[in-house]
């Protein structure tokens, strides 16, 4: 709900009771600046206990992560609850004070099994996820969607997710390759996308792994359906990823057979492993993976050094050499992860030119982020800011716009701003700002 404050729009949230079967909002109580989305499945009684995953979104879009999965929820009998207030820019004891007092509401409110709560985070959510976890003993564990842990959890499920272009990948790659303590899960999937949340079909196999095989956890359904859906997934993302890579089909076999190995459905999966290492493509696969790992460490440091000494017609002449290839597979995900890689070193060095006002190296910074990342919304939207900050009104109007057309949304960031007070009676400003919502 928006209500009107003299010209300019402010967040309230509607109160209004959880329902079953739809996402509601709410607050946690005592503090309603600390809001979330929340679905119960159909079937929720609230007499039982439910496995409840909490998710945090790099932006704080709660309902976007239960919107996309809410299916999942529904299918297997899961609580979703996404955070709102939760998002990047914060202080590490700013988002563990939010997920804390959310996971304590929840506990209070509605059927949790308290002993099984597992997060969920995408990018910098992902961090927060796991800085909870570390902290609050409650949490059996964590699903990490295109970041890493940055240090190992103690008795924690740790289940990481990625896609094959996300310049994460091999930070998720990295953390994966540690066992964790007392042999507790810890598994990388990954699908052919880029920085983005993962396929349905994907989080719900992070959701069984999470929850499968273990005795504490309170479940609708028996191990024996879960395994069956799990591997029919497996087979299905197989078959999808056949023609990319024998590699990361083999990876999907491999968490499939350890994860349904008493059950029948191992079967296929075993016979389908057996016949894709010795198919003449595997060898080949490997090694073309590993090269490209290699030089992507290599070109990583080189297009580092690149950011910091290279002007703006150096990255026009030479973005198409670092991030397009000819080829399928290994090094056309690597130039992927690459341009993303750059993207995110761009858009960290042009956020702190802003903060600190120097806006010569604010302008390079965020016009090298416009050529290596020319559908990103953050490089329109600080290119915005800059011109705000240098006296240019129309200008900074005319980037919100790019920035809008973009796919920029953030209607509480932008109104909150403090670089776009000098707008806030500018009825272009205004109009704008009502299409963020």
């Amino acid at each position: 709900e928006k209500k009107e404050i003299g010209t300019l729009v402010s967040d309230t949230v509607q109160m209004e009771p959880i329902k079953k079967g739809i996402v509601s909002r709410a607050v946690v109580s005592n503090d309603n600046t600390n809001s979330y989305c929340i679905y119960l499945p159909t079937n929720y009684d609230s007499t039982k206990k439910y496995t409840t995953f909490i998710f945090f979104d790099a932006h704080g879009s709660g309902n976007l992560p239960i919107e996309q999965y809410k299916s999942i929820a529904e299918k297997w009998d899961f609580i979703f609850v996404g955070s709102n207030s939760s998002k990047n820019g914060m202080l590490v004891e700013q988002t563990l004070s939010i997920g804390n007092a959310l996971i304590e509401e929840l506990i209070n409110k509605v059927a949790v099994d308290e002993n099984n709560i597992i997060l969920c985070g995408f990018s910098g959510g992902a961090r927060v996820a796991a800085n909870i976890a570390k902290v609050n003993n409650s949490i059996k564990g964590i699903i990490c969607n295109s970041a890493a842990p940055q240090s190992l959890l103690k008795d924690k499920i740790v289940i990481g997710l990625a896609g094959l272009g996300d310049m994460n990948y091999l930070e998720l790659k990295k953390f994966n390759s540690h066992p964790q303590t007392n042999g507790f899960v810890n598994e990388l999937l990954v699908f052919n996308g880029a920085h983005e949340w993962a396929p349905t079909d994907f989080m719900e196999d992070a959701m069984l792994l999470a929850t499968i095989h273990h005795p504490t956890i309170v479940k609708t359904f028996s191990d024996t359906i879960m395994a069956k859906a799990l591997s029919e997934n497996i087979m299905r993302q197989a078959d999808a990823m056949q023609e990319i890579s024998c590699l990361v089909v083999s990876s999907y076999l491999e968490i499939g057979i350890k994860y349904t190995r008493e059950f029948k459905e191992a079967g296929k999966l075993i016979n389908r492993l057996d016949r894709l290492r010795n198919a003449t493509c595997f060898n080949t696969d490997v090694a073309a993976w590993l090269n490209a790992e290699t030089e992507e460490n290599k070109l990583q440091q080189e297009l580092g050094n690149a950011v910091l000494s290279q002007d703006s017609s150096w990255w026009k002449n030479n973005e198409s050499h670092y991030f397009e290839s000819p080829k399928a597979g290994a090094d056309l995900f690597m130039r992927q992860r690459l341009r993303g890689y750059v993207s995110l070193m761009c858009y960290s060095y042009a956020n702190q030119a802003l903060k600190t006002n120097n806006t010569m190296a604010a302008e390079k910074f965020i016009t090298v982020y416009s050529i290596v990342d020319p559908t990103n919304c953050e490089w329109a939207y600080m290119k915005s800011t800059l011109y705000l900050k240098v006296g240019l009104k129309e200008n900074a109007i005319v980037l919100l716009e790019k920035a809008i057309e973009l796919g920029f949304k953030d209607q509480s960031r932008l109104n909150n701003d403090a670089n776009f007070n000098s707008l806030k009676t500018n009825s272009k400003f205004l109009e704008l700002l009502e299409k963020t919502n």
